[in-house]
């Protein structure tokens, strides 16, 4: 049986009320544009994985917890909690008024008397259904291993959800933040018949939004959910996210007018015509480093790339720009590790120090063990950087001699993209970008990377002591060093220069966040004149 519906006429009018004056001095009530790269899979909470997903969830979904515009946590359907003395069990109060959104499009799942038969309630239960499709192997949900130090977790009474850990956890509560954290009504999920969160009609949201309309390889509109309840009124009264194959794409867009905010790299952000006509926030989250792959005869074998690394004269990266920073490590400075900045061991210089008489010894032994008499690369980036690229080559001939031969090709931003997702290559000049605020998570996109062709038994035992010590600040940020270390040793790339990513609204545009990357924005609060 479905179960039974509450009358909430009175805070519906509320809500509506509160949407009749200004937000500063832009206006509630307007619809936003907003690009994507790649459409969703799928909008499961409990599975999302890409950023469009995680970010069309976190809009449309409220965990215990939600992220505000200062990168903190803030009371979402919790409403208050508190800690054991030993810190392993949390007990969350929630607020009796969380409820689902529903349309006219469920009676696809929940039948004709819809309005009249189903709960609209969020229940403690709810974050249970979530918690047990978590640690569901058939679920197979990225987010287990987010969760790893929880021992057991109840729906003490309605209103009423505790976690007991195994261990402490500094993290819980930013991790109950997380898509995968919202909660799953368990009737709704059964009677979808295993298509929750392919559509808009299989999707049950308790957010600020509800999703609205989803066209195939076109949109996915969200609207405004009249039920919520939560401490920020919704602003908008609606959100469009456009399919975009390319951020190529995107900022022609941006120039035309036709999105209202986007998230652009360093080159797609120079294609703005006139960057007077946004507002733009930098993220410095991206080490520009040549990517050496390890599928290629030569490049596979360490002491070549070693060779490579030690050979590599980076102080010509001031040619490139005055306002350069050099990269001092693999890990881009936008990320963290808790709330403190990461760094390495040694932030004095770049990671690797030129150093002919090491790069030669390196370069012969690596000859001797390919059995090779030469080496013999292509090196491909992008028109901006080729004159810089030229330079790192010439230091590279002038060191290693006659034996090393390299070309340098270029392609366009889309073309070197669509080139190292292929991982067909021997070596780039290309921006690794980091995708999250969080220094361990960066270093988990190196683990079995398709794209450098890189696998390691040993940095894979470092990332395992990573993860062991997620749960303490302190003990993670000496083991995320520590994996730092094995990717110097190997050579996996070429650490050069830091560069930014950009965060662009435009003019009469405010209100809209993001957190942890920039291709996760928070709508609530978003208007526009």
């Amino acid at each position: 049986m479905f179960k039974k519906s509450v009358c909430v006429i009175t805070s519906l009018i509320l809500i509506m009320l509160s949407f009749c004056g200004c937000f500063g001095r832009g206006k509630a009530n307007k619809s936003f544009a907003v690009p994507i790269i790649g459409e969703p899979t799928s909008l499961d909470p409990q599975i999302a994985k890409t950023d469009s997903e995680k970010m069309i969830v976190l809009n449309c979904y409220e965990g215990l917890f939600r992220i505000n515009k200062d990168g903190a946590i803030e009371n979402g359907v919790c409403e208050s909690y508190t800690v054991s003395d030993d810190g392993l069990r949390y007990t969350f109060k929630l607020r009796q008024d969380a409820q689902w959104a529903l349309f006219s499009g469920h009676k696809n799942v929940l039948g004709e008397n819809y309005a009249d038969t189903f709960d609209i309630n969020v229940y403690a239960e709810d974050f249970a259904f979530a918690f047990d499709r978590i640690f569901d192997p058939a679920i197979n949900s990225p987010y287990s291993a987010l969760f790893s130090s929880v021992a057991s977790y109840s729906a003490d009474d309605k209103y009423t959800f505790s976690i007991t850990l195994n261990s402490k956890d500094d993290n819980l509560l930013y991790n109950l933040a997380s898509a995968g954290a919202v909660p799953c009504d368990r009737e709704f999920y059964e009677l979808t018949g295993g298509k929750y969160g392919l559509d808009a009609k299989y999707s049950l949201c308790n957010g600020p939004f509800n999703i609205g309309k989803w066209i195939d390889g076109t949109s996915i509109r969200i609207d405004r959910n009249n039920e919520y309840s939560g401490e920020n009124k919704v602003m908008p009264s609606s959100v469009t996210f456009y399919v975009n194959t390319s951020r190529d794409a995107v900022a022609d867009k941006m120039n035309n007018g036709i999105y209202d905010v986007a998230y652009l790299n360093n080159l797609n952000y120079s294609r703005i015509t006139d960057k007077s006509s946004f507002n733009t926030q930098s993220v410095e989250n991206t080490v520009y480093s040549f990517i050496l792959n390890q599928s290629d005869k030569y490049l596979g074998n360490k002491n070549i790339r070693l060779a490579l690394a030690y050979s590599a004269d980076l102080s010509l990266a001031g040619t490139i720009s005055e306002d350069i920073k050099p990269a001092v490590s693999f890990v881009p400075p936008y990320c963290k590790v808790g709330t403190t900045q990461y760094t390495p061991s040694d932030a004095s210089g770049s990671v690797y120090t030129f150093n002919s008489t090491k790069a030669k010894q390196y370069f012969e032994q690596g000859l001797l063990e390919i059995d090779s008499s030469s080496v013999e690369l292509e090196i491909k980036c992008t028109e901006e950087y080729e004159t810089f690229v030229k330079q790192i080559v010439q230091v590279w001939q002038k060191t290693l001699g006659v034996k090393f031969a390299v070309t340098v090709s270029v392609a366009a931003g889309d073309e070197l993209d669509s080139t190292v997702a292929s991982g067909n290559y021997s070596a780039v000049f290309y921006p690794f970008t980091a995708n999250t605020v969080n220094a361990n998570e960066f270093l988990e996109s190196f683990s079995n990377n398709s794209k450098l062709n890189y696998k390691s038994d040993r940095f894979e035992a470092a990332l395992q002591q990573v993860r062991a010590s997620s749960r303490d600040n302190s003990q993670l940020l000496a083991s995320c060093k520590n994996a730092e270390s094995v990717l110097i040793d190997e050579a996996v790339m070429l650490p050069v220069i830091y560069e930014y990513s950009y965060f662009i609204q435009s003019k009469g545009v405010s209100g809209i966040y993001f957190y942890p990357t920039g291709d996760i924005m928070y709508f609530i609060n978003a208007v526009k004149k």
